[in-house]
């Protein structure tokens, strides 16, 4: 493995940081990042990188009122040194959540009035233009953020973060939300920075779409931070993978009526736009039949969720669902799921709304049965992903009523190892569900399953497919379970 550099922009010496009352979260972590660098960090979800965050920018300290030993030094100063706008000059964190970047509505506005507000009129105009250019956003100048896919959104908050012509930029999760297309523009821009001498620092859980672009690769466990050769990612050992089931993906499982419905379905938003959906008809059945429904963003997942469980109605086609069946939405950010203080309280007020006796503890069960033994007074809001998705499974599960699931995207911000647990879990949980996702490795690992139905969404029309199975995935997911490079999924 090739030495760091020696007069990296970013250098952090034996780093130590805690929270008041709190024990060591961060133990002696040493990095460097040199310019044209791109190392990439991983770890599960509580091994400390959001902490690592925090302590490289200072707001550990000055916001949590933290501990912090060992020195941060960034563009040759320490951060403890640094005035809150020196800081920014020198460094970017572009957040998971890039919607948190912006305050105007529109992307040209936003970028403008930062550009000016930075560098005064004349250059920040020059500063504009160069940004715009540089990051190819001349198509979306007039857009209105919301309107923009994963990947151009992702694309103008780097852009934004640019306009302070910082030498690092750390990027927390950047593949958070995108699909395969966002992916392809995340390295594209990341190819640009590389090339812009940029020293850049990428804390992820996907990794196999960048390894190929990190100079270094590093593990963060338990508050230490270690080495790994691209080859133990990159080359995974093959595994046996599930046989799965020889029937065409197309096929009902049988055994029943379809407890739910969706036949000949059209939707668009607005009278004078184009369909979103066109012709869309899918069924579920009871028990254990899992149906997966792969698309890019935009194309209409979480839209034909919303038409299922009741939330829209359809303009054309009918949605129907068996008597006594009730339909559960669990949305894109699973945490909107959930609306009271704890879990004992979301089962209470789940268990008031329907007649049946033992509701409470049926849903406590259920919880720990699925494998997050919590404590009944949590706050769902603090739980991890993977913790807060199998919660709101409990929840839904609760009552006595038959219930079909429809998860919207429920793997998004999981390791690999995590997601193929959390894959597996759903395959084994006998309700019938239909679950989006947006990105070919995870619709790889669900395709090894036995007894799943996977359809794609793509410009309107939803087509049953039988998608291959890449081994790596699976195997990286393995192999990131040995490296401890998991959490509660």
């Amino acid at each position: 493995m090739e030495s760091p550099p020696v007069d990296a922009p970013l250098v952090v010496r034996d780093l130590w940081f805690r929270y008041p009352s709190s024990d060591w979260v961060l133990r002696g972590v040493s990095l460097s990042v040199g310019r044209g660098e791109v190392v990439l960090v991983l770890g599960a979800s509580g091994s400390g990188k959001t902490t690592l965050l925090r302590s490289l920018t200072g707001v550990g300290v000055w916001v949590y009122g933290g501990e912090m030993r060992g020195e941060v030094v960034v563009s040759g100063r320490r951060v403890r040194d640094l005035a809150l706008d020196e800081l920014r000059r020198a460094l970017q964190v572009v957040n998971q959540n890039a919607y948190t970047h912006f305050l105007e509505h529109r992307v040209g506005l936003d970028l403008y009035y930062i550009s000016t507000a930075i560098h005064g009129a004349e250059r920040g105009g020059r500063v504009f233009k160069r940004v715009v250019s540089t990051f190819k956003l001349e198509g979306l100048l007039g857009r209105r953020f919301f309107e923009l896919s994963g990947g151009q959104l992702r694309r103008a908050a780097i852009a934004k973060a640019m306009v302070w012509d910082p030498e690092v930029v750390i990027l927390d999760e950047p593949l958070m939300w995108l699909d395969d297309e966002g992916l392809e523009e995340l390295r594209e821009v990341l190819i640009t920075l590389r090339s812009m001498g940029k020293a850049l620092l990428v804390l992820e859980h996907r990794f196999l779409g960048l390894l190929d672009l990190a100079s270094r690769v590093f593990v963060l466990r338990s508050g230490t931070l270690s080495p790994l050769e691209h080859g133990e990612l990159r080359h995974p050992r093959k595994l046996a993978l599930p046989s799965r089931s020889e029937r065409s993906s197309a096929e009902s499982p049988g055994g029943g009526e379809p407890v739910l419905r969706a036949e000949d379905v059209w939707f668009r938003y607005e009278r004078d736009s184009a369909w979103l959906l066109r012709g869309a008809s899918l069924s579920v059945e009871s028990r254990g039949d899992t149906v997966v429904v792969f698309g890019q963003n935009g194309s209409g997942k979480s839209t034909l969720l919303k038409l299922l469980s009741g939330y829209l109605v359809p303009e054309r086609g009918r949605v129907e669902r068996a008597p006594g069946v009730r339909a559960v939405y669990l949305p894109q950010n699973v945490y909107l799921f959930f609306t009271e203080e704890s879990l004992r309280r979301e089962l209470e007020v789940v268990c008031s709304r329907r007649a049946g006796g033992g509701c409470l503890e049926r849903g406590l069960r259920t919880l720990k049965s699925l494998g997050a033994d919590l404590d009944a007074e949590a706050s769902p809001f603090n739980l991890s992903w993977g913790q807060a998705v199998r919660a709101a499974l409990s929840i839904a599960m609760s009552v006595e009523d038959e219930v079909v699931l429809l998860l919207d995207e429920p793997f998004t911000g999981l390791t690999y190892a995590d997601r193929l647990s959390l894959a597996r879990l759903l395959a084994d949980v006998k309700v019938p569900k239909i679950l989006t996702v947006s990105n070919k490795e995870t619709l790889s690992m669900l395709s090894s399953l036995p007894s799943v139905r996977v359809y794609e969404l793509r410009e309107g029309l939803l087509s049953a497919i039988r998608p291959g199975v890449d081994p790596e995935v699976v195997s990286a997911a393995e192999r990131c379970r040995e490296l401890g490079i998991y959490g509660v999924a």
